[in-house]
């Protein structure tokens, strides 16, 4: 059985974790975490002593961590993962960083003759859970190749975006683009609110035409019901969407609607709703409609 070892068991990299594991994969663990550890190790992984031990015994590694300066540490420093990695092994980091980061890593790692991708995902909690997320790779083509089967346990739509830094670059547009949509669907949701229209006839009729999103399918009942168990929280998204505005600036370009949408996730971030799902959001829009009432 080929060995990969996964860095990272939040509330995305262990049910990824599990679904590599359920596809026969030989998985070792690590994680800040304990409870997910025992459940993965339950389950037939095994638990790593330190990331050292764990970069060194595995063909593949792959991390799935909250945010870039924790993966630099953990994948860049001294005792790291790619410092301790064997020739001709591969790296995959699958969480949301800087694209710059994603290339540094991919440079460092090939100076040590390790190869890198950099595989950010898409689909949420309920996505990974179902071993059905977008998967969206930068890298060499030979290398994306050869960790196609880790990816094809993890995701359904595994696509090859070009050179090191590129499936970052497409996370960072997915990631504004579902912060604008869901600002319009906590805003038109919270029109909907203020009329006797029956709800779940108005989302039916929405869904069915050009307003129908994925979104909108998964979190208009959360929204209008005020449930906001995390799928994917407030502080991630509004980790990410700074992660964007760096990109943004860099390449000079403005992005006001995203902007619009990060004040109302930092709204909810700063009212102590950080931990909440992100389409949370809708108490912003709440929250200033009630100003004007």
């Amino acid at each position: 059985m080929t060995k990969v070892g996964f860095i990272g068991l939040g509330l995305m990299g262990r049910p990824m974790a599990k679904n590599l594991l359920s596809a026969g994969f030989d998985l070792i663990v690590l994680s800040r975490s304990e409870p997910p550890i025992v459940e993965l190790v339950e389950l037939g992984a095994q638990r790593a002593q330190s990331y050292r031990s764990l970069a060194e015994s595995c063909e593949f590694v792959v991390t799935m961590l909250p945010t870039p300066t924790v993966t630099k540490e953990i994948v860049l420093g001294i005792n790291g993962v790619i410092a301790s990695m064997k020739e001709g092994s591969v790296f995959i980091d699958m969480g949301t960083e800087d694209p710059a980061l994603a290339v540094e890593i991919y440079q460092q790692a090939r100076d040590r003759g390790v190869y890198a991708l950099d595989a950010p995902v898409s689909g949420g909690d309920v996505g990974a859970i179902a071993g059905n997320l977008s998967v969206m790779v930068g890298g060499d083509k030979a290398v994306f190749e050869r960790a196609f089967p880790l990816f094809e346990a993890m995701g359904s739509k595994i696509s090859l975006m070009g050179r090191a830094g590129s499936g970052q670059v497409v996370k960072a547009v997915n990631q504004v683009m579902v912060a604008g949509i869901l600002a319009t669907i906590a805003e038109g949701l919270a029109l909907l609110e203020g009329t006797d229209v029956d709800r779940k006839e108005a989302i039916d009729a929405l869904m069915a035409g050009r307003a129908g999103s994925n979104l909108l399918l998964a979190k208009s009942e959360q929204m209008l019901e005020r449930r906001y168990q995390p799928g994917f929280k407030v502080d991630l998204h509004l980790k990410d969407l700074g992660i964007v505005e760096e990109f943004a600036r860099v390449n000079q370009v403005v992005l006001p609607v995203t902007h619009l949408a990060k004040s109302y996730l930092e709204s909810v971030s700063f009212s102590g709703g950080g931990d909440l799902d992100h389409c949370a959001l809708i108490e912003a829009v709440r929250g200033l409609s009630s100003l004007h009432l």
